[in-house]
């Protein structure tokens, strides 16, 4: 007997059209039409109102998908940071280990085509927020951003409510995104069609030499 549940023609059609949207709006913001959208996900166009009441709702479930799909990545690395956090004592190299694995997964996720129209998504959003962004972020990117924060002040010995820590977390992100947001001048510059396993790891091994470089510097250095 097969025991492996089966997606409904329903649910099937929803996730169609979330993905054709994320496409759509990744690349148009809400100016793009439930008619393309429809067009792109195979579906008849009263399918969208059927499934998500309007276009605004369809969008603010196209920021639910892309926070549901980051914590999915992501939990693991909390759940790791929250139980380092409770020890009294964490370890230094766990610390370490920890902000490497999370920064790794990040390369990963960001330099996948199929991860393309999210960061789109998220783009158009940073510079131009909604509601769908505080939805994403209030559930995923705070939390991240804030375990990451935690996780340097830790292993640095600085504060993790200071600015200047979080300034310094941020930068690391921007180190990472910048391999998305700037993928074309990248990719041109390097001499690579696309970025492949080969090509993520080598990226991967040079950030992962500069998070040893800012958690030394840090280290050593007293905050102002």
């Amino acid at each position: 007997m097969n025991t492996t549940p089966t997606t409904s023609k329903g649910e099937q059609a929803k996730q169609q059209l979330i993905a054709a949207a994320l496409s759509q709006f990744g690349e148009y913001g809400l100016h793009a039409t439930t008619r393309d959208i429809a067009a792109q996900a195979g579906q008849n166009i009263a399918a969208i109102t059927y499934y998500f009441g309007s276009k605004e709702d369809l969008y603010l479930a196209c920021a639910q998908w892309i926070a549901d799909f980051i914590n999915k990545n992501f939990h693991p690395h909390v759940q790791a940071a929250e139980a380092l956090f409770i020890q009294p004592e964490p370890d230094k190299e766990e610390i370490r280990a920890l902000i490497h694995s999370a920064c790794r997964n990040m390369i990963t996720l960001l330099t996948h085509d199929e991860t393309l129209n999210l960061s789109k998504f998220i783009s158009r959003e940073q510079l131009s927020p909604t509601r769908a962004y505080q939805r994403v972020h209030d559930q995923v990117i705070a939390p991240m951003h804030s375990h990451l924060t935690a996780l340097l002040a830790a292993y640095t010995g600085r504060d993790a409510t200071d600015t200047e820590t979080i300034i310094h977390t941020h930068a690391l992100f921007g180190e990472i995104l910048a391999f998305r947001l700037g993928r074309e001048t990248f990719l041109l510059r390097a001499g690579w069609p696309q970025f492949d396993e080969e090509k993520t790891e080598q990226i991967y091994q040079v950030i992962a030499c500069h998070i040893d470089l800012i958690l030394q510097g840090l280290t050593h250095r007293s905050p102002e």
